[in-house]
């Protein structure tokens, strides 16, 4: 039975850098699952900067442009257990979501109907759902990050309202079937769970 460690907070309150000393306090045999691309000089930087604080022994897996994301997810997981990693370390959640949702093109409409919506929230809770069977389900141990972005203010667009409120539900079922729940603020962590 794997077991799954979350982290939860704000933009650079210390989950990412709490992840990785977690990883690396349980085992040397350690895979990073990559969710972010490359779409600005911005993220380049941030990437950068994550991949500058890994150690050179992790193995990174990073989700391709064109897959279906739940299949090229299932030819991570394949590959990790094949390559008999300890601990998955997935940061983060929230860009995962972003690119599960952008093949919608949201924010390009002014209204986003109650039906589109629906069939984005069934798909994105379908995703989660097979990625948390397939963690538990598994040997290893995982480190999820994810951020909370419901403590804000309401965003003015649709695709920000959308986003929220799907980031919420995802952190919901995330946090349902993990083991050890951890918030971060301010570079603190407190256990949730």
């Amino acid at each position: 039975m794997g077991y799954l460690y979350f982290l939860l907070g704000g933009a650079r309150s210390g989950k990412s850098y709490y992840a990785e000393e977690l990883a690396k306090n349980l085992s040397d045999k350690v895979a990073y699952i990559a969710t972010a691309e490359i779409i600005d000089e911005e993220m380049k930087k941030r990437i950068d900067v994550h991949k500058l604080r890994r150690p050179s022994s992790w193995k990174t897996f990073e989700f391709e442009n064109r897959a279906p994301l739940i299949k090229d997810y299932e030819k991570i997981l394949k590959c990790v257990s094949a390559e008999k990693y300890d601990v998955v370390l997935i940061d983060c959640i929230t860009i995962l979501l972003f690119r599960l949702i952008h093949q919608y093109r949201l924010d390009e409409l002014e209204i986003i109907g109650n039906n589109l919506e629906k069939k984005i929230e069934n798909e994105a809770e379908l995703f989660f759902k097979e990625f948390l069977d397939q963690a538990k389900n598994s040997k290893l141990k995982f480190i999820v990050v994810s951020n909370e972005v419901g403590m804000g203010v309401v965003p003015p667009y649709p695709l920000g309202r959308v986003f929220r409120d799907l980031m919420g539900t995802v952190n919901k079922q995330i946090a349902a079937v993990s083991d050890e729940a951890y918030f971060f603020i301010a570079g603190l962590k407190q256990k949730i769970k």
